[in-house]
């Protein structure tokens, strides 16, 4: 159990069948962390973490190592051992990570270093992670080293060992008493947050200012609607008449398996799908919006190979490969697009993936 993770609702994407390997997309949680016992807000299903594993990464040459976040003081959990980066490596007999799979990096989709929406989420992440958090009916408290507790920012009086945020009266009561001990628990069923921000986690009216702040700042939108095609038992043919102007994916032969996801009002959308054996996940951030979503457990160096591939289609992409997982990637006038393939250079080749990005026509994307 983590003793010092702050709630966060993790934001789920559509897991098109039981035995589906998908990304976690969701945002990073506070640096400082306590335990949380709450159930998220069943609008979307929950998925898959995928950890990777593997060996040398090439230098940024294209850009993929732009899409990493930034976490030089994140704390990192294996097995049952938390810690910083430098403690991990001095448990290592060789003074490296080398013999940890662990989840080093998270994977920021909004689009390349220096565009609006990258540096967007690059704000809202680092308010996220801020050392002092504001607590709905209490203000602002912090995470205190000393008395491993949590504090008034200002008083420096204690608050509690952990805080919990549940949804409803239903969950707080399947919850042990004794697990509630010394923990604040705050009721929180978010109908006090305006709908269009509670997609981004906020659950207080100072997340909701500082969303507001930042898509004003950088002249974004918000995702709006939400239209979940999955488990509104919508077809394929539906949903990709919602996402593209005719179809974009070459199935000829029948060897894709694919399944309608969601798609927000603004445009950005999401699905999983099969090509053969192959699993992947499509998720196509449209630009102009205020889009902060991460796939996490990503080890840098498992990716040991990056290059530029213009497909049949014409479509300039990078493609990125690593040990069990690769990307391709494509920033369109309209869209940031990353295809997340859940296989590496384990079972594929350089020429496996080209072959794939070009099934795939991006030009046809709305």
């Amino acid at each position: 159990m983590l003793d010092k993770e702050l709630y966060k609702d993790t934001f789920s994407v559509l897991k098109a069948s039981e035995d589906t390997l998908s990304e976690v997309m969701k945002m990073t949680t506070h640096r400082k962390r306590i335990a949380s016992k709450a159930m998220s807000i069943a609008a979307i299903v929950a998925i898959l973490a995928v950890a990777l594993v593997g060996t040398t990464f090439a230098i940024n040459i294209f850009g993929f190592r732009d899409l990493i976040i930034p976490r030089s003081d994140q704390i990192f959990t294996f097995g049952n051992f938390q810690g910083t980066e430098e403690q991990f490596k001095a448990m290592s007999p060789d003074g490296t990570l080398n013999d940890f799979t662990i989840p080093m990096s998270e994977l920021l989709l909004a689009g390349f270093t220096g565009s609006p929406e990258y540096e967007a989420a690059m704000e809202w992440l680092e308010w996220q992670n801020r050392d002092i958090f504001y607590v709905n009916g209490i203000g602002d408290v912090r995470w205190d080293e000393d008395t491993d507790a949590f504090v008034h920012a200002e008083t420096g009086e204690f608050v509690a060992k952990g805080i919990m945020i549940v949804e409803n009266q239903e969950t707080l009561d399947n919850l042990p008493p004794e697990e509630l001990e010394d923990y604040m628990v705050i009721m929180c069923t978010r109908n006090d947050i305006p709908e269009a921000y509670q997609w981004y986690w906020a659950s207080s009216w100072a997340d909701v200012e500082m969303i507001h702040d930042i898509i004003e700042r950088h002249g974004l939108i918000l995702y709006g609607e939400l239209f979940d095609y999955f488990n509104d038992n919508k077809s394929w043919e539906e949903f990709q008449t919602s996402i593209a102007n005719k179809p974009f994916i070459d199935n000829a032969d029948n060897s894709f398996t694919l399944y309608p996801g969601y798609r927000w009002e603004s445009g950005t959308f999401h699905f999983d799908a099969r090509h053969g054996d192959m699993w992947f996940a499509f998720r196509s951030g449209r630009k102009g919006t205020f889009d902060p979503v991460a796939i996490t457990n990503i080890d840098i160096s498992a990716f040991s190979d990056e290059w530029v591939y213009e497909n049949i289609h014409g479509i300039r992409l990078i493609l990125v490969q690593g040990t069990h997982q690769s990307f391709i990637l494509a920033d369109t006038e309209t869209a940031f697009i990353s295809v997340s393939v859940h296989t590496g250079t384990n079972s594929r080749t350089r020429s496996d993936l080209e072959r794939f990005a070009d099934l795939i026509d991006f030009g046809q994307l709305k």
